[in-house]
């Protein structure tokens, strides 16, 4: 409701700025609708325009009028006359006076703002497919004795089972399921959709595995580093990292990871990324 009346004033406005232009003059007009305009988008929007867009849009607005005050010698010259007679004629010292402080004084201020630190904290970007390591070494439960996983290399256990033994693989993804809605779900929700309990109280979000961009897009060796190893294992190099994901090799069995993992491709649909192929197979 709010914007909606700020938009029906700043239409008003409009209006009676078309209906007066001429007695107003082109400057005054085009200043005026500038001016008005930039209020309009700080102050007109609940909740309120980015800074960013309100600097490209104010950008796009200058470039425009320009274009317009210059379209003809005759709105060149009416624009450009109350300029010339600020700057030249005697009768106008004083407003020339308020003009040369009341520049530089916006400018200066408007610097000054720029520089003030910021109470609000950086944006905190997720990033779906963070560079993994070569290798991982395993301590999973229930496990005799450390295993190395080649993470580049080498390709999930159990999706031969889909071909080799069906009835396996469907039990291992029935696994997958028990194990998903038993630790998983509360963040990345019922349907993987990133709309669990705890997904708006976590940051960065959860991912969303329905999302053809992150599952799709990867293999499931780099799918098991990331459950194993969570937030804490991810590389030195992109940090800071705030993951909340939990380092899961310390809660579950090597079989229950690789299982919840046939599970997320099988409830989605998608195929992981192939090390054959280099791309991921078709989605839902």
């Amino acid at each position: 409701m709010y914007t909606l009346t700020s938009l029906a004033i700043y239409g008003v406005a409009l209006v009676l700025l078309f209906l007066l232009r001429r007695f107003l003059g082109l400057f005054t007009s085009v200043t005026v609708f500038f001016a008005g305009t930039l209020v309009w988008l700080s102050i007109g929007f609940e909740p309120g325009v980015p800074q960013s867009v309100i600097v490209l849009y104010v950008a796009t607005m200058i470039v425009a009028l320009g274009l317009y005050v210059t379209s003809s010698e005759e709105s060149r010259v009416a624009f450009v006359t109350p300029i010339i007679a600020l700057m030249v004629r005697k009768s106008l010292l004083i407003p020339r006076l308020i003009a040369l402080v009341l520049i530089p004084s916006s400018v200066a201020w408007a610097t000054y703002l720029s520089v003030l630190p910021s109470e609000t904290a950086p944006p905190k970007v997720r990033s779906v497919h963070p560079s993994p390591p070569n290798t991982i070494t395993l301590a999973a439960v229930e496990q005799v004795g450390d295993r190395v996983i080649d993470v580049i290399k080498e390709d999930s256990p159990y999706r031969a089972y889909e071909k080799t033994d069906p009835d396996l693989f469907k039990e291992k993804v029935a696994l997958g399921k028990v194990v998903y809605y038993q630790n998983c779900y509360y963040c990345h929700g019922d349907y993987l959709a990133a709309d669990g309990h705890y997904a708006n109280a976590v940051k960065p979000p959860p991912a969303n595995f329905q999302d053809p961009g992150t599952i799709a897009m990867l293999e499931e060796t780099f799918l098991f580093w990331r459950v194993a190893k969570g937030g804490p294992g991810l590389p030195d190099a992109g940090t800071p990292w705030d993951s909340s994901m939990p380092v899961w090799e310390d809660m579950l069995t090597e079989d229950e990871m690789w299982s919840v993992i046939l599970f997320m491709y099988d409830y989605t649909g998608y195929r992981p990324r192939t090390k054959e192929t280099g791309h991921s197979g078709g989605g839902h």
